[in-house]
């Protein structure tokens, strides 16, 4: 490999590919109005998954609350979520997708899964990369000792 390790080559790919998919997709995020961190955010709300409280999203993004504030003010000033009392604590917000919201969140979502380099291999091929991927993410004994 030139000197370069086999991971170094993995990371220098996986951050070209998180390039390519992002000028790929630039054209819906303009006409929808968001940033890379505001689509990450919108990409991190599943419709289909309880409401996520406002730690969770910084959680979620591996970022501080306070940003979490400022994107979820945006995406509300979009119309893309609402902040509303946690069941079972008013104390606690939690960012809910509005129509609009699932409708950008939508065509979101299509356009990077279409758009990406990782659309281009087969089923198969795509099966044995997230096995892989799953079993690089999984967190480590050494992991769960620092936690």
């Amino acid at each position: 490999m030139d000197g370069e390790s086999l991971t170094y080559q993995l990371l220098r790919l996986v951050h070209a590919m998180d390039g390519a998919t992002n000028v790929a997709i630039q054209d819906v995020l303009t006409e929808l109005k968001l940033t890379h961190p505001l689509a990450d955010a919108l990409w991190q709300l599943d419709p289909a998954a309880p409401a996520p409280t406002m730690r969770q999203m910084a959680v979620r993004l591996r970022c501080d609350p306070s940003t979490v504030t400022f994107l979820a003010d945006r995406l509300q000033q979009l119309s893309y979520v609402t902040r509303t009392a946690a069941p079972g604590d008013r104390r606690t917000k939690v960012l809910e997708l509005t129509d609009q919201g699932r409708e950008a969140r939508r065509r979101l979502v299509d356009a990077a899964t279409t758009r990406t380099p990782l659309a281009r291999l087969t089923s198969a091929e795509q099966r044995r990369l997230h096995t892989l991927m799953t079993r690089a993410m999984a967190p480590s004994a050494r992991d769960e000792t620092q936690g």
